[in-house]
Order: structure tokens, then sequence, then C-alpha cells
């Protein structure tokens, strides 16, 4: 009897599991493992978005200091003789009306410096609405507004349309962008050309010489230095409203502005900032 017992005991221990059982195992695997790519996916979208937020930060601070060291540079040549003045030309193009023609570089245009009151808002959640020409109202529009943006890898004073890409003379540069804001370049100078006491405030270092100049000098190369698009990202010119027309503006104001979609987001993210640079006319104005 004992044996019979023991016997039945044994076959129910070595049973296989039940098709209910197997069910219930391959679905909490699957559960689990669904969740676990979730967190992951969501993870690698964080650190996605963080890299690209701060890639187009970068982009911006660049911008940022390109119009510093534009204003910093006329600053200094404002005791020299006008004739002797090289970033007056971009300096003036940042800084004079619309409706004023820069003398200084046949090629320069007029100026970019907006109206407060006329420039439009910056609030759609649509990237591609900052880039319908079309579009009118208080909806910002980059052609309306006359953007633009430095090349800051070749700020040249004898070459204002080149350092100062604007969406009048280029419109097809300026484009949204499939990843960051960001701006492409493309061959531009011959690397032949550059030669060591040029005065162009350029990054620009081919294959990686240890002696850039000489390498540049004697290389045939095109050096990265001409802008082939802006993506995402714009500069806007207002200048401080003035009583009576012939006054100087106390200041300038240059709104850095950016519009992307980030990883796992059906609304835009935008950064942008705005840096204000004193006129120097005005306060001399005011001596």
């Amino acid at each position: 009897m004992q044996r019979k017992i023991r016997s039945k005991l044994e076959t129910l221990l070595k049973r296989g599991d039940t098709i209910i059982e197997v069910t219930i195992a391959i679905t909490v695997f699957s559960l689990i493992s669904i969740i676990s790519i979730q967190v992951m996916d969501r993870d690698i979208a964080i650190i996605q978005g963080t890299l690209e937020s701060e890639m187009a930060r970068n982009e911006i601070d660049a911008q940022a200091e390109a119009l510093r060291f534009i204003q910093n540079a006329y600053l200094s040549e404002r005791e020299l003789a006008t004739k002797d003045r090289q970033y007056q030309g971009l300096w003036m193009k940042l800084s004079r009306d619309p409706t004023v023609v820069i003398s200084t570089d046949r090629n320069a245009g007029t100026g970019l410096a907006n109206e407060p009151k006329n420039i439009s808002e910056y609030y759609s959640t649509q990237c591609s609405d900052y880039y319908n020409k079309s579009k009118t109202g208080s909806l910002h529009n980059i052609f309306a507004d006359r953007a633009f943006v430095m090349n800051t890898r070749k700020i040249d004073p004898t070459d204002i349309s080149g350092t100062i890409v604007q969406t009048k003379n280029s419109p097809n540069k300026f484009k949204e962008t499939q990843l960051y804001p960001r701006i492409v370049y493309t061959g531009g100078t011959s690397a032949g050309s550059i030669k060591s006491d040029a005065n162009v405030l350029s990054e620009s270092f081919p294959n990686g010489a240890s002696d850039p100049t000489k390498q540049m000098q004697s290389s045939s190369a095109k050096i990265y230095d001409k802008v082939a698009s802006a993506e995402g990202i714009w500069v806007i010119a207002a200048k401080a409203e003035t009583k009576g027309s012939k006054k100087s503006p106390e200041f300038y104001d240059f709104h850095i502005r950016t519009c992307w979609f980030a990883p796992g987001h059906d609304r835009p993210s935008t950064i942008a900032t705005t840096i204000r640079l004193y006129n120097p006319e005005y306060i001399e104005d005011q001596r």
C-alpha cells in the first residue's frame, strides 16, 4: 500500500507544466520585456534630446560670440580713420535700417535692424510655419523679419555678404532641420589663399596640421568655411525705439532662435536667447 502511494506521489511530482502555466509564464516574460524596452527607448530619447539641446545651445553661443566679436572689433577701431575701420561695414550691416544701403561693400545690400514693433511673434507649434513665405499676420516669419546667420568659421570684414548670410539674398539656404539646429558648411576658400597675415577670423585647420599656416599656404584643398545651409536656427535684429528719426538707438537686440522636433516629441523644441549690444554712436551723442 505504501509503495502504491509513494509511486503515485512520484508520478505527480514528475509531471510537466500545464498549458495554463506555460501561458502565464510567457505572458509575464513578455510584459517584463515590453516594459524594459519602453524604459530603454525613453532613456535613449532623453539622452538624444539632451544631446540635441546641448548642440543647439552651442550653435546659439557661436552666433552670439560672433556678434559680440564684430561689435568689439568695431569699438576698438573707433579712434582710427574711417578708411582704416575694417569691421565698420559688418557693424553697419547689423545695425542699420532696412532702408539704408551699406556703402562699404557693393554686395552688402541694406541694413538688418528692424523696428521692434515690426517683429512678429514666436509661438508656432510647427517649425514649418516659420519658413512659409505666404504666412501673414503676427506669426513669426524669418523672411519677413530679415533673418540671418553668422558664418562663424570665417568672419571676413572684406566679405560682408559671405560673413552674414541673409534670407533676402539666400532664401534657399534657410530650411527646417531633420536633426538639431545647425549650420552646415561646404568647401569655400582655397587653403592656399589663406596667408598668415590675413585679417580674417577663421577656425580652419586642414588635415590636422601642426603648422596650419604653412599647410594652408601649400595646400590646394578647399576649406569648409562657406555656409551651405542654416537648418533650424536664425537671428533677428531689432533696434531700440527712438523718438525722432535722426536719433541713434541706444542699443540693438539680436534674437537668436531655434526650432526642431526632438525624438519622441510631437511638439517642437525651441531654445531662444537675446543678446543686447549697446550702440557706441548713442553713447557719443550723450557726451
